[in-house]
């Protein structure tokens, strides 16, 4: 009788993921619902080329699309690490283009102190300092990053976030300027792709779900890195819900602490080799 039962509830819940995606267009008004509110001149930060379509490609391609809004993308490395930081330059305004962002509107750093190494802390003071020196310029009304874990656990990623909540703990963000983190969760449900997507709408503030066609086009950017296509990111392009859905929280609705230094380097390397997909 159980067997059969979860049989019937997993099928349908199955079902459910298809159809609310499959047929996603047609829940536009529930959809936007869940959207950010009066967005009209957005900056993404990133750590690395390739993180705009690895984990932000649903949102970047629904603000992009939005022709009320400006959409651009600060990188705050090369991705140097194998002596390819030009091409993978190259490589990040091609994805961009393909995601609908203008390539002017994307800017690369290039900090001798900002290496690409998922083993070393970049200065969150630096770092503060750099994506507060943008959004100003930018004048930004929205900044997107990563969440306190950084979806991988790499060290690059996460101080993207502590930096970020530096600057809106110590009140130095403009004061129409809205902070936004990519929300974290458990490794089952990173690799859940679609399936995910009921669970985000329930547990997420604000959500983005891409529909098949902006997937493809997501997965068609990240071709467009073809230095960083290893086996394992194909595999992540293939089951990743990152691909399909990105749920956001509000900085000011997190508890996460600004200190950089938290937490354990030993700790950090063994959960980065564990769950990083980078």
């Amino acid at each position: 009788m159980w067997p059969l039962l979860l049989l019937l509830i997993g099928s349908l819940y199955v079902l459910l993921c298809v159809l609310l995606h499959v047929f996603q267009p047609l829940l536009a008004g529930y959809a936007e619902r869940k959207w950010l509110r009066n967005v009209r001149n957005v900056a993404l930060i990133v750590a690395h080329p390739d993180d705009e379509c690895m984990f932000f490609g649903p949102v970047v391609m629904k603000l992009a699309a939005d022709t009320g809004c400006q959409f651009r993308v600060l990188c705050l490395s090369s991705g140097n690490s194998e002596g390819l930081g030009d091409v993978r330059k190259t490589e990040l305004k091609n994805s961009c283009r393909i995601l609908g962002v203008d390539p002017s509107n994307v800017m690369v750093v290039s900090h001798t102190r900002l290496p690409d190494d998922s083993l070393v802390r970049w200065d969150q003071r630096l770092v503060a300092k750099i994506i507060l020196q943008h959004i100003l310029a930018w004048n930004s009304d929205t900044v997107l990053t990563f969440g306190s874990y950084g979806v991988s656990g790499h060290l690059n990623h996460r101080v993207l976030y502590s930096a970020l909540r530096y600057l809106y703990s110590g009140k130095q963000l403009p004061a129409c300027c809205c902070a936004y983190a990519l929300d974290d969760v458990s490794v089952v449900r990173k690799y859940l792709g679609l399936f995910d997507v009921p669970i985000t709408y329930l547990l997420s503030r604000y959500v983005y779900v891409a529909t098949y066609s902006e997937v493809v086009r997501i997965k068609n950017a990240m071709g467009s890195h073809r230095s960083q296509l290893v086996w394992f990111r194909k595999l992540y392009l293939a089951f990743s819900r990152y691909v399909v859905i990105n749920g956001f929280s509000a900085i000011d609705d997190l508890t996460g602490g600004c200190d950089d230094d938290s937490e354990d380097d030993y700790f950090d390397f063994f959960r980065t080799f564990l769950f990083a997909c980078k």
